[in-house]
Formats: C-alpha cells, sequence, structure tokens
C-alpha cells in the first residue's frame, strides 16, 4: 500500500479520496450502486484515530462528492436511490479483505454487520468499527445539499436595489442638504436588508423544496443536456 502522507492536507482535514471507491454495475441502460467502499490499512487507521480526537473533518474532493452525491439519489437513469451499503476492506498481508458492512435504508433501517473473527481482537474492532462509522458520518454530512443561496448578501443586494434609485432620485436634495442627510438612504438600506432577509428565510424553504424536486427530475430526464446541467449543479452546491 503506498504511503498516503502526504494525503493530509492540514491539521483540520485529512483527504481519503484514493481510499473511497464507488462500487457500480452497468447492465444494459442502468448502472446500479453497489456500495461505496473504504480501502484501509494499519497507517490510514492511525490517522483516522487522530482526526477523530483532533475533530478533523475528511476532505472530499468537488469530482468525487459530485460522483457520491449522484449515486445517493439515483438507483440507474429511472429510479430513485432506496438505500447506500458502505464496506470496509483492509490490507493486511498482501491481501485486503472485506470487514464491515453497513446498509442504511432511506426509510432509516439500518444494518451493521461485522466479520465475526475481528470480535476476537477488540483493540483492533474499537479501531476498525470507528473507522468505519467516521467515514460514513463524514460522508453522509457532506452529501447534503446545502443552501441554496447566501441570505445575507442576497438580502443586501434587494435592498440596495431599492435605496438607490431612491437615492438617486433625490440626488440633488441629498447635494444641496446637510451632510447628515446621507444617513437616512444608510438607515433605510439597514432596514429593508433585515426585512429582505426576514422575507427570504420565511421563502427559503418552499423554494429550496421546489429546487431539489426539479434537480430530480433533471437527473432522472433522458434529455442528456438537462441531465449534464443537473450533475453540474450537484458540483456547484457546497
Amino acid at each position: 500500500m503506498t504511503n498516503n502522507k502526504q494525503q493530509i492536507t492540514n491539521n483540520k482535514q485529512l483527504n481519503l479520496d484514493r481510499y473511497i471507491k464507488i462500487n457500480q454495475e452497468r447492465i444494459r441502460s442502468r448502472v446500479l450502486l453497489h456500495s461505496i467502499s473504504f480501502h484501509l490499512e494499519s497507517e490510514l487507521l492511525t490517522q483516522i484515530q487522530q482526526a477523530q480526537q483532533t475533530g478533523s473533518t475528511l476532505e472530499i474532493s468537488p469530482e468525487l462528492l459530485t460522483n457520491l452525491r449522484y449515486s445517493a439519489l439515483i438507483d440507474g437513469e429511472n429510479c430513485l436511490q432506496t438505500g447506500l451499503t458502505f464496506c470496509t476492506y483492509y490490507w493486511q498481508d498482501g491481501s485486503e479483505e472485506a470487514l464491515m458492512r453497513s446498509v442504511i435504508a432511506t426509510d432509516g433501517d439500518i444494518l451493521h454487520q461485522i466479520r465475526s473473527d475481528c470480535l476476537q481482537e477488540p483493540q483492533f474492532c474499537h479501531q476498525i468499527t470507528g473507522a468505519h462509522y467516521w467515514l460514513i458520518e463524514q460522508l453522509l454530512r457532506q452529501l447534503r445539499l446545502g443552501t441554496l443561496v447566501n441570505l445575507n448578501p442576497l438580502a443586501w443586494v434587494l435592498s440596495l436595489l431599492t435605496t438607490v434609485p431612491i437615492a438617486l432620485t433625490n440626488l440633488e436634495k441629498l447635494l444641496q442638504g446637510d451632510p447628515w442627510m446621507w444617513l437616512i438612504p444608510l438607515v433605510m438600506s439597514s432596514l429593508l436588508k433585515l426585512v429582505w432577509q426576514m422575507l427570504l428565510s420565511w421563502f427559503l424553504p418552499t423554494v429550496s423544496r421546489w429546487f431539489f424536486r426539479r434537480l430530480l427530475s433533471s437527473l432522472l430526464s433522458p434529455n442528456q443536456m438537462e441531465h449534464r446541467m443537473a450533475r453540474k449543479v450537484l458540483y456547484q452546491i457546497r
């Protein structure tokens, strides 16, 4: 197994892209997801344990994250995913063996399996299960689609679009009046920013639900251009 010390980008993130695989199979026109697998060895277990102790997170490249999100949402070309399977393999003595398997269904059911001989080594069993569950938790956390927009800058933009035309209309009065009159549009824009932010927070859940349904529809669409655009959206969302 290649030494992977270079995979640690800083003291807060651990990059294991090389050791995370999406196992798929193409059956005619469908691409079926079998599992997401972790391929570990002794040094990786130590680094994951250190990441857990220091509160570090798993760094996932945009390309891998996009593929993971797509696999978590779509099973084949016209089906929604019904669950995810995570497998952990361990490299030792020149061979790799499957040690753990977790199946997480979309309805919340979870099945965990571990090789019986792992239980005979309590310390190793604790280490491999800790790594397995930490990797799953880190992936699932990042698979979630983030907020579509940042409300704060958007609220400022809408506020300025409202107050700037008013200020320009009254520019002559502002220039000829006392300097303190310039505080009026500044205070107005700040108040309008708060109003816009409150209104956006009310409507954002509805917009997000519509967006998510539209995204799923596009990912399932037979239209290749629409499908590619949806994949690009998955790549952009953080």
